[in-house]
């Protein structure tokens, strides 16, 4: 499998370490600024959350269970998506502790997927 490496266009195999052409290794990175907002998003998902939770013990209803259930499902897809990424970025650059299967089947898919696209506009 196959992967962009931001910035310099450059491959990367992640499934045992990076190397380029040129022999020197290039490491998976997702752009500060794309870490950030996601960051800022699961902090104002939090909220909402808590939110949604003061309003459920203050006076139940609809409204305030769905903010509460809202928050907590919009903070728990982002922290997936910011493990995913921090997942193959230490898996690019060979630091990798422990294999995580939900991981590694997201990305499959996602490789299947951009391959399907590729032949079919190729």
């Amino acid at each position: 499998m196959k992967i962009l490496a931001t910035g310099n266009n450059q491959s990367v195999n992640i499934n045992g370490g990076a190397a380029s052409e040129a022999g020197a290794p290039v490491v998976y990175k997702v752009r500060f600024a794309l870490k950030a907002v996601a960051f800022c998003a699961a902090v104002v998902s939090l909220s909402w959350f808590f939110q949604g939770w003061r309003e459920v013990n203050q006076a139940p209803g609809i409204a305030s269970v769905a903010l509460l259930v809202f928050g907590t499902s919009l903070t728990l897809l982002i922290l997936g998506v910011m493990g995913y990424w921090t997942y193959f970025e230490e898996k690019s650059k060979g630091t990798l502790k422990k294999k995580i299967k939900l991981y590694e089947d997201i990305h499959s898919r996602l490789q299947d997927r951009k391959q399907g696209e590729k032949e079919h506009h190729g």
